[in-house]
């Protein structure tokens, strides 16, 4: 009778029980046409997506330069241990044996302004994603991507979080990660290892992206996400979108977005630079020296730059910083493709979805 009256008691409160509500993906209205619209030119069938992806390469696309830094960064990574995973160098590369897809969309880059005049990346991007993802190219039949990096200034109100949710409601496995998003990660963990009351931030990169925000929203979004409150001035200057930059442009540059940050009178000295341009070493230190100079400067009996720049910068490789989580996240999965054949890299440039 108890055993009765238990399993009784059991159902009764089941039945009393309300399951919680089933959450929802939102999806644009470009993702919904890639995932169910059968009739679209964007109709992806990812029912056909390898149950292992792990032997598909990665994809990287960018949509607003056709720099490769990138994808240089990735080839070249070598800040693990192949064997135990953990950050360290072991002369080896880190995606020794890995396929690549590179893709760039020129047209698109030229045509990312809406009818406002604002920037406007949001459907270059997910259609971008959509190559990566799909098994067609003008040429014929390409590989499917296995993760995507999505370099240029692409962040999470311009078509990021469209693109995770689209990838998430596919069932395909295959997860993205913004060069941006990682960036301004890899200075926080950075800075939290140096905790400072006030400081700022500087950043150099293409005027495209400044103009864009992308640096200063995701600075914005991360720190929200942490939980930081404090108000950290962003002192970008344009750098030109090129792979590397003499150190002549670099030092100028950097001047230039110094005595910015001097003139507007606000002392909080710039403690990090994130730069999305290669930066070969001799450079940081000629940026390093530039800085010595500046702090030495004295007027009217004080050192005032002392204030508005640190002696030593934390320097920030956004796409370095990318191409490590992307090492990361694959190993986590079981994703890697642990081959010993050479790598592979299929460039894509302009092709029509």
């Amino acid at each position: 009778m108890r055993n009765r009256l238990s399993i009784l008691a059991l159902i009764l409160c089941l039945a009393g029980c309300k399951s919680a509500p089933v959450q929802e993906i939102a999806l644009d209205p470009l993702a919904q046409k890639a995932l169910y619209d059968t009739t679209s030119s964007y109709y992806t069938d990812f029912s056909t997506y390898p149950k292992n992806i792990a032997d598909l390469p990665i994809g990287i696309f960018d949509v607003s330069s056709s720099s490769t830094v990138t994808l240089d960064c990735a080839v070249t990574l070598d800040r693990f241990d192949n064997i135990t995973g953990s950050e360290n160098s072991d002369r080896i590369r880190d995606f020794a044996g890995e396929h690549f897809i590179y893709y760039t969309t020129l047209s698109d880059a030229d045509n990312i302004y809406d009818e406002s005049g604002r920037i406007d990346i949001h459907d270059a991007a997910i259609k971008n994603a959509l190559f990566l993802v799909g098994d067609k190219c003008a040429q014929g039949e390409k590989e499917r991507a296995k993760i995507i990096i999505a370099a240029g200034n692409l962040t999470r109100s311009t078509g990021l979080d469209a693109i995770r949710n689209m990838l998430a409601a596919s069932g395909s496995g295959v997860k993205i990660l913004s060069v941006v998003e990682e960036g301004v990660k890899g200075l926080f963990d950075q800075l939290e290892k140096s905790p400072m009351l006030n400081y700022a931030v500087g950043v150099l990169t293409d005027s495209l992206s400044i103009a864009s925000g992308a640096w200063q929203q995701t600075i914005k979004d991360v720190m929200a996400e942490r939980g930081l409150k404090a108000s950290i001035p962003i002192v970008c200057q344009s750098i030109p979108a090129r792979d590397s930059i003499s150190t002549e442009e670099l030092q100028a540059a950097f001047v230039k977005m110094l005595e910015g940050h001097f003139a507007a009178g606000q002392p909080v000295p710039i403690c990090s630079l994130i730069t999305d341009m290669a930066i070969a070493p001799g450079q940081l230190e000629a940026i390093q020296e530039l800085i010595g100079n500046y702090r030495s400067k004295r007027i009217g009996g004080d050192y005032p730059y002392r204030s508005y720049v640190n002696d030593k910068l934390i320097i920030i490789n956004p796409s370095e910083c990318a191409a490590m989580e992307c090492y990361r996240t694959l190993r986590k999965d079981n994703n890697l493709a642990l081959r010993i054949t050479d790598q592979q890299v299929a460039h894509y440039s302009d092709l029509p979805m």
